[in-house]
């Protein structure tokens, strides 16, 4: 038979087991903030480095079209032939990306979006299992 000299009452062991579960769940709910909060702090910069990049890149863009264009029409001896070939020069760039925005598009943001909310989900659960 056991030795029941040491053991707490009943009540007492239920107490303390009721006790810490609340603090277990306490302490999940704080992860949990804490990881959702790194999340979306992760995705937001990323979003922020993106805009930059697109508004330089666009700008850059812009400015590099433009004197293309003044160029072409000062070879061409028509200014306006010179805006018109940078005009389709754009019109297939963009037929181009509108048949690729998949590729280029939406398959990378997906895998940014799983890397950023699923991969660290995955490892912590491989590491708790080892």
């Amino acid at each position: 038979m056991p030795d029941k000299t040491n053991a707490a009452p009943d009540g007492q062991n239920l107490h303390t087991l009721t006790e810490e579960v609340k603090r277990y769940l306490q302490l999940q709910k704080r992860y949990l903030a804490l990881n959702a909060v790194e999340k979306v702090t992760r995705l937001l910069s990323a979003v922020a480095v993106a805009v930059v990049c697109l508004m330089l890149g666009a700008m850059v863009l812009f400015f590099a079209l433009y004197a293309l264009a003044w160029w072409a029409g000062a070879l061409l001896g028509s200014v306006a032939t010179g805006f018109i070939i940078v005009a389709v020069l754009l019109m297939v760039m963009a037929i181009v990306f509108y048949c690729h925005r998949q590729q280029w598009v939406v398959q990378p943001l997906a895998r940014l979006m799983a890397g950023l909310f699923l991969d660290n989900d995955y490892e912590e659960e491989e590491e708790s299992d080892e």
